[in-house]
């Protein structure tokens, strides 16, 4: 038979698919090993590189946040008087007394239709929403391809060209003049054509905020009001509107092309200019002329300095944000804010941090003292081949593969490093810290166990905080990088040691120990499982990978040689049968 034929049937016995699967024991096992080795090599770059995710999120958002002054030396702001003004106090504040005097509020330039609504020139229109119909009491086409208008009921009609142009302005948000070519940009243009078209409101508005200046412009069909705003507050910051000027068409003896329909539409918006909660009138809107709507600046007085051209009511002094709210009614008695430390903000500063440095220990000491030892076996946890698997439930093999990967970092030299760093980062006193709390331990932070785990006492910590309310942010953020004035060949040696030494517990952890555990996985494991990183783990994948595909081959050519060496002896077998059944046979006739 042929080496992919059917064996057995010459009655020699022999079971050749066993005999081949026997011959192939040895070099299944061999390839099995690879296999499992190069498995596990496979899901260990990918532990490491969630590792490495999870630590850059560690250094780069977690410990961050722990530098900043205004999260360490939480300070609060209480103010006498929160009509007047409020305050926040970041970490730069001190703890003291200000007195605060408002003199004027500053404001945006605002226009907003009043209680009167938006006039339409056809009082049958009034819900309309149509532009032409606060302009004109009628406009439409005619049969030869003009449009016609009246203003009034009583008005004669007027024939014009579509393409003329009925309503343009030009908008400016500030009190700096346009260039032309600003002018021209920002000037927006409606024909007799458009507007019979049904050109909007919400078409004006739209229009409005095209033109991308700091001002924005909206319709309420629901109370008929149209509105423009300039998002930047402060005398500087306008709406300044200005209507065409219209031409003449000396020729026809009427109107030319560019019409003053703009000035009609804007005063039957019947704006009206809003500030601090008031509303007040602007004057009437004319042809060729600029119509001006600004904010106001604020003024306050501020520890008997005194603070003008404020744009909006907010200013920052001395590590103190004052937001000014109210005019002060009587000069003799002004608010007076009171900044001091926030305490329980700072101590609940320092417990998430130790959450969240205990969250990312433990996690390490996890995988570093989880081992694969499979105590019903006496053996470790290996990944399972194929015909291992066949006969287990997904459920099985998934909680078998748990069991195998929470053990591949077991006794890791680059976790063993990392964790040990870590714990330094946070044993070791602050020696640039001129103060008896000059360590994590005389604030509270201490280890609960062998494995660097740590507790905080929150009544050592206050007792700290009342006695040193800077130690907090001295003993995490101090940063004494000063290894530039030390000699050029001992600089590595100076950063390792003095440098360390006087860096704060944040700093140790954000510079040295997690930066050089991650630059470790690295090099060993590469940042994800793409094996063509040249990472050791990597390269050691694609070298095993290359190995099993070589030993594939041979494995095929070594059972290709036992089917053929089997099939030869089928095949004598059955000759000798014949044989024996001629020759036996013969005899017993």
């Amino acid at each position: 038979m042929g080496v992919n034929g059917i064996y057995g049937l010459s009655g020699s016995g022999l079971d050749i698919e066993s005999m081949v699967k026997a011959g192939m024991l040895s070099m299944q096992s061999n390839y099995d090993k690879m296999y499992k080795k190069e498995t596990k090599q496979a899901w260990e770059k990918e532990i490491y590189a969630d590792l490495y995710s999870s630590l850059n999120t560690f250094k780069y958002t977690t410990l961050s946040s722990y530098k900043m002054k205004s999260t360490l030396n939480a300070m609060s702001a209480n103010t006498s008087d929160d009509k007047t003004v409020t305050a926040t106090a970041n970490g730069d504040a001190v703890a003291m007394s200000h007195t605060v005097k408002v003199n004027s509020l500053g404001s945006n330039a605002y226009l907003l239709t009043d209680e009167s609504g938006i006039k339409r020139a056809n009082t049958n229109s009034d819900s309309s929403m149509k532009l032409a119909d606060s302009v004109f009491y009628s406009l439409e086409a005619t049969e030869d391809g003009k449009y016609k208008y009246k203003l009034s009921a009583d008005d004669t009609e007027h024939i014009v060209d579509g393409d003329d142009i009925a309503i343009s302005f030009t908008l400016n948000d500030s009190t700096t003049a346009l260039s032309d070519e600003e002018k021209l940009s920002n000037t927006i243009s409606y024909t007799f054509a458009e507007l019979a078209g049904g050109k909007s409101f919400n078409d004006l508005a739209s229009n409005i905020n095209k033109l991308g200046t700091s001002v924005t412009a909206s319709y309420d069909a629901t109370t008929d009001t149209f509105t423009m705003y300039n998002s930047e507050g402060g005398a500087d910051n306008t709406i300044s509107l200005t209507m065409a000027a219209a031409t003449e068409n000396p020729e026809e003896g009427n109107r030319g092309d560019v019409y003053d329909f703009a000035s009609t539409l804007f005063n039957n918006l019947n704006l009206k200019s809003s500030a601090n909660g008031e509303l007040s009138a602007i004057s009437a809107f004319a042809a060729g002329t600029e119509n001006v709507t600004a904010g106001t600046d604020a003024e306050a007085v501020i520890d008997g300095k005194t603070y003008k051209n404020m744009q909006n009511n907010k200013l920052t002094v001395s590590g103190v944000t004052y937001n000014l709210i109210g005019i002060n009614k009587n000069d003799e008695n002004p608010a007076r804010i009171t900044v001091t430390q926030d305490t329980d903000k700072i101590i609940e500063t320092v417990k998430k941090f130790v959450d969240d440095y205990n969250a990312v220990l433990d996690d390490l000491n996890t995988k570093y003292r989880t081992s694969t030892w499979n105590s019903d076996s006496h053996s470790d946890y290996e990944p399972l081949t194929k015909s291992e698997q066949a006969d287990m439930t997904d459920e099985q093999i998934e909680k078998w593969n748990d069991k195998v990967k929470a053990g591949l970092l077991y006794h890791s030299n680059i976790l063993q490093k990392l964790i040990s760093n870590m714990r330094t980062a946070i044993s070791t006193p602050v020696l640039s810290v001129d103060s008896s709390y000059n360590s994590a331990s005389a604030i509270g932070i201490t280890s609960s166990d062998t494995k660097g785990h740590l507790t905080l006492d929150e009544d050592k910590l206050k007792k700290a905080l009342a006695a040193d309310p800077d130690c907090v942010y001295q003993i995490f953020a101090s940063d004494q990088d000063t290894y530039t004035d030390a000699d050029v060949n001992k600089r590595q040696s100076y950063m390792k040691t003095d440098d360390y030494n006087n860096r704060g517990i944040i700093n140790r952890l954000y510079y040295d120990a997690v930066t050089e555990g991650i630059s470790q996985i690295k090099e060993y494991a590469g940042i994800d499982s793409d094996t063509d990183d040249q990472s050791t783990l990597g390269k050691a994948i694609t070298s095993l990978l290359n190995k099993m595909t070589d030993y594939e081959d041979k494995m095929s050519s070594y059972q290709s040689m036992l089917y053929s060496k089997y099939d030869a002896l089928e095949n004598y077998v059955s000759q000798m049968n014949s044989v024996y059944s001629t020759i036996f046979g013969a005899g017993s006739q």
